[in-house]
C-alpha cells in the first residue's frame, strides 16, 4: 500500500512540472532591419556672458579764456596778419609841367630842368594785410620811388597809404604822398590795382593819381613783384 501511495505521488508531481514549464517559442527570422541605437546628445555649451559695459568717458569742458571756433555772436576765425613786400617799377606824368605855375613864376620845366614830363619810377614797397578770412581784407602800405633817372634827374617821393583789398586780387586806398618840394611837399594820392598771383609771388599792377592845387597833377603805373 505504501508502495502504490509513493509511486501515486511521484507521478503527481512530474505532471504539476511539466505544465508549469512554457512551451519553446520556434525562433522566427524577421526582415525588419533591427533600429539603429539612438545618437548620443552632445551637450551645448553654455553662452559666453558678455562684458559688462563701459560707460564712455564724458566730454572735459574746454578751459576757460581758450579761444573757440564760433561763439554765440557769430565769430569764426581770428583776424590773420601778413607782411609782403617787393620791388616797383613804372611810369608818371607830370601835367602842366612846362606852364609857370610856380610861385617864382617859372614851370616844372624850367626850375628842375626836366626835358620831359614822362618819367621813370623805380622804387620798393611793402604793405601789411590784415586778413578778414572771406572776400574783405584790409590793406596798409607804404612805398618809396625814385624819379627822373633816365634825365640824370633823381626826385624821391614817399607814399603811405590804407585801403581795402576785395576778394584777395582788387586793390583800393588813399594816402598822403611827399616830395622834397619847397612849395608843396605834400599832396593826396589815390591808388587802384589788381594782384594777380603766379605761384608763391604775387604781381601787382597798381595806378594813382596825385592832384595838386597848382595845376601840376601827377599820374602813373607800377608793377613789380611781391612775396
Amino acid at each position: 500500500m505504501k508502495t502504490v501511495l509513493a509511486a501515486f505521488l511521484f507521478t503527481l508531481t512530474v505532471t504539476a512540472t511539466a505544465h508549469a514549464q512554457p512551451a519553446d517559442v520556434p525562433f522566427v527570422e524577421s526582415s525588419t532591419p533591427a533600429a539603429a541605437p539612438a545618437p548620443t546628445a552632445v551637450p551645448t555649451p553654455a553662452p559666453t556672458p558678455a562684458p559688462p559695459a563701459v560707460a564712455a568717458a564724458p566730454t572735459p569742458a574746454p578751459a576757460p579764456g581758450v579761444a573757440q571756433d564760433e561763439d554765440e555772436e557769430g565769430w569764426r576765425r581770428p583776424v590773420g596778419r601778413r607782411f609782403l613786400h617787393g620791388f616797383r617799377f613804372g611810369w608818371t606824368y607830370i601835367y602842366n609841367y612846362d606852364k609857370p605855375t610856380r610861385d617864382n613864376g617859372m614851370s616844372l620845366k624850367d626850375e628842375f630842368k626836366l626835358r620831359t614830363p614822362n618819367m621813370l619810377l623805380l622804387g620798393y614797397e611793402g604793405f601789411y594785410r590784415i586778413v578778414g578770412h572771406s572776400w574783405l581784407n584790409v590793406l596798409m602800405v607804404g612805398n618809396v620811388t625814385v624819379a627822373g633817372l633816365e634825365q640824370s634827374k633823381f626826385i624821391p617821393a614817399a607814399s603811405g597809404l590804407i585801403g581795402f583789398e576785395f576778394d584777395r586780387s582788387f586793390q583800393l586806398g588813399v594816402g598822403v604822398n611827399a616830395t622834397p618840394d619847397p612849395e608843396s611837399p605834400t599832396h593826396m594820392i589815390a591808388a587802384a590795382g589788381w594782384t594777380p598771383k603766379v605761384g608763391s609771388i604775387q604781381t601787382p599792377v597798381h595806378f594813382f593819381f596825385v592832384p595838386d592845387t597848382e595845376r601840376n597833377h601827377r599820374m602813373g603805373a607800377t608793377v613789380g613783384m611781391t612775396w
